[in-house]
């Protein structure tokens, strides 16, 4: 409660100020209305070198049907001179940030890395940006929780973003090309003090009375590894009048190293995304994506998933996107299956 309360103070004390900007995805959906996102956000020119930039989320959390607030940008940027800025405190993240404007359609599906969970959109924490003409350089360190999980650890992530072109292919033409990397480490927590866990009934021992092999589960607190997690990336996108073409390829590799060695285990995981959008005119235009994720490339489960998203989006006015699209998942060996999904997507922008 008191973060809605806080927040429409937020609101209003802004309401008669040009500065502040908002957008509300709409969504029917296998025979539901919803609201998946909306946000708010307020920008302040401080001075010539000095700005600030506050951002609202509302949306749901896990499981939880209610909406819930929180925080998701309170950046200061600070320009030491032309060419270099300095961004600090909830800030948004460089590892995806280029792609998903060349996608365009955030509305309807967030860009590839950020649907796989790989990165967040924004992090507590620094970054430096340098420009040199045409080319761009951010690194940023960061807590690494992102802004949803701000339980602080005494370790940070490292992302760099290395790009050169025209960073917005939804409004301008030309073309842009980049890599990303991210390295980020986790603590270990030894056995009796990490998370609890259930655990099959094996009857090898396992310190539960009654429980025998096929015969349930029982509680156990188990170790957390620590761990190291790399994700690399390279994109590409072009534009020219009537057509957006980009596409990016992503690998994220965890290391795990538990205090029994037999237990450690490294996955490697690599994703691909490549995205169109075409103009039919000049309120309509359709576009397609394919994703493909491979979770684990050196099991020999086979574990794959490909995603396919076509859709039309319409502007009858300005401020309003409505898009009816079709969502087809292809997966192999894979624990949850997913059927087809129609939608129709909308944005409403003020």
């Amino acid at each position: 409660m008191k973060k809605i309360i806080l927040t429409s103070l937020f609101i209003l004390s802004y309401s008669f100020s040009n500065e502040i900007s908002g957008v509300t995805y709409f969504e029917y959906s296998e025979d539901v209305f919803s609201i998946s996102r909306t946000y708010f956000t307020y920008k302040k020119t401080i001075s010539d070198e000095l700005s600030f930039t506050m951002q609202t989320d509302i949306g749901k959390v896990g499981d939880d049907d209610r909406s819930t607030v929180y925080l998701k940008k309170a950046q200061l940027n600070w320009k030491l001179n032309k060419d270099i800025k300095l961004s600090m405190g909830l800030i948004g993240m460089n590892m995806f940030n280029v792609q998903e404007k060349t996608w365009g359609n955030r509305f309807v599906a967030k860009s590839a890395i950020d649907q796989a969970g790989w990165s967040s959109s924004a992090d507590l924490g620094i970054g430096i940006f340098k420009s040199f003409g045409k080319a761009q350089i951010s690194l940023l360190m960061t807590n690494g929780e992102g802004f949803k999980h701000m339980d602080v650890d005494d370790e940070s992530k490292l992302s760099l973003q290395i790009a050169y072109g025209e960073k917005d292919l939804s409004k301008n033409d030309g073309f842009n090309v980049g890599l990303v990397h991210s390295i980020l480490k986790g603590n270990a927590v030894a056995a009796g003090d990490g998370e609890d866990a259930w655990s099959p009934c094996t009857g090898d021992g396992a310190p539960v009375a009654g429980c025998t092999e096929g015969g349930g589960y029982w509680l156990e607190t188990v170790e957390i590894p620590e761990t190291d997690t790399n994700v690399k990336g390279i994109f590409g996108g072009w534009s020219s009048e009537d057509i957006v073409i980009g596409a990016e390829y992503n690998t994220m590799d965890v290391s795990s190293a538990y205090e029994n060695p037999t237990n450690n285990h490294d996955i490697s995981s690599k994703l691909i995304s490549a995205y169109i959008n075409y103009d039919i005119n000049a309120n309509l235009y359709a576009f397609i994506r394919q994703d493909n994720i491979d979770y684990d490339t050196d099991s020999n489960t086979d574990e794959e998933q490909e995603t396919t998203i076509a859709g039309i989006v319409w502007q009858p006015t300005k401020g309003i996107d409505i898009c009816p699209n079709i969502t087809k998942v292809v997966c192999d060996n894979c624990v949850d299956e997913t059927d087809d999904v129609f939608s129709v997507n909308f944005q409403f922008k003020f």
